[in-house]
């Protein structure tokens, strides 16, 4: 593996007491297990996306789209359960018209977002951090990893949503070294996801994560589109 490869392979208390949020558990039985299948199918299209925009092929973020997009929630969910579903589906159809790669990676920070919601409102998986790959002292390969393990980490900081996932990512983005590009366009975009680990850190807001992870996207596939 070359050292430009690793520049292509870079690729989210109050005083007064609170009513709980709606969530699955709170929700009839019949509703809590039609959404639980219909999550199954989404967690798999949405991954399905994520990769598709990373290595550039457009045709297939958009075709994972538009299936997502056409997930509707199943039954006479409430309101409060319905609502954050039919944001998401919302965001899916956004992102199967986009008409080129970058527009196509921004639409997914959005809809990254969108999944967090959701299961901000009625549950979802949990964030599973670990430690960060060691790639000081390693090869392009480790170094690699280390990049990767970062952007999992910021997609479940979104999804799931998790603030310590998403700092985690974000820190390590940041951090981790980077063997220099052969190709000065390839090493300003590898510069370039340092920068968005830096902005990661200090943003917060759902909202602004999702600009920085469509951001990062973007960068990542214009990277491979460089080395291809």
């Amino acid at each position: 593996m070359t050292r430009l490869a690793l520049a292509g392979a870079l690729v989210l208390a109050s005083c007064r007491s609170a009513p709980e949020p709606a969530s699955l558990t709170s929700a009839p039985a019949g509703d809590a297990t039609a959404t639980r299948e219909r999550m199954r199918g989404h967690d798999a299209h949405g991954a399905a996306i994520r990769d598709a925009v990373a290595r550039g092929d457009l045709d297939t973020a958009r075709r994972e789209s538009r299936v997502l997009a056409e997930l509707r929630p199943q039954g006479d969910l409430a309101p409060a359960w319905r609502k954050p579903l039919e944001a998401m589906n919302a965001a899916a159809a956004r992102l199967a018209e986009a008409t080129d790669i970058g527009a196509a990676s921004h639409a997914l920070g959005a809809l990254a977002r969108t999944c967090g919601d959701c299961h901000a409102t009625l549950g979802g998986p949990a964030a599973t951090i670990g430690e960060a790959p060691e790639a000081e002292d390693g090869g392009v390969t480790l170094r690699m990893k280390r990049h990767q393990w970062a952007e999992a980490r910021l997609w479940d900081g979104l999804v799931v949503p998790s603030d310590r996932a998403w700092r985690a990512g974000a820190h390590a983005l940041a951090d981790a070294p980077l063997v220099p590009a052969a190709a000065p366009a390839a090493d300003v975009l590898a510069q370039s996801v340092h920068a968005l680990g830096r902005k990661a850190i200090v943003v917060g807001a759902p909202v602004d994560r999702g600009a920085v992870y469509g951001e990062l996207m973007a960068t990542c596939a214009s990277c491979h589109a460089l080395v291809r």
